[in-house]
């Protein structure tokens, strides 16, 4: 049965991963304003995935009524993710 909200054991996968990899970004002296970016798109897709709503095409508007986009294109046309040494 699937859940009308809540977050699946891959979307908690992916946080904890994304948790570790920027507390990695931050020990190699990535800028305040590139972490600050990347845990607000934590959190956007953290609030987004619990009411299954996606990513939205415009991350300024996180509304839920926004249209998404999906992970797996927004993570093809973004390859930096989880990569904080290409920013060093």
């Amino acid at each position: 049965m699937t859940q009308a909200k809540g977050l699946t054991l891959k979307d908690f996968n992916y946080i904890n991963s994304t948790c570790k990899s920027i507390a990695k970004c931050e020990r190699y002296g990535v800028k305040t304003k590139e972490l600050r970016q990347q845990i607000y798109m934590l959190g956007l897709f953290t609030f987004r995935q619990f009411h299954k709503a996606g990513l939205p095409i415009d991350f300024s508007r996180p509304e839920l009524s926004q249209p998404s986009i999906k992970l797996n294109e927004y993570a093809s046309k973004n390859s930096r993710i989880h990569n904080c040494n290409s920013t060093i």
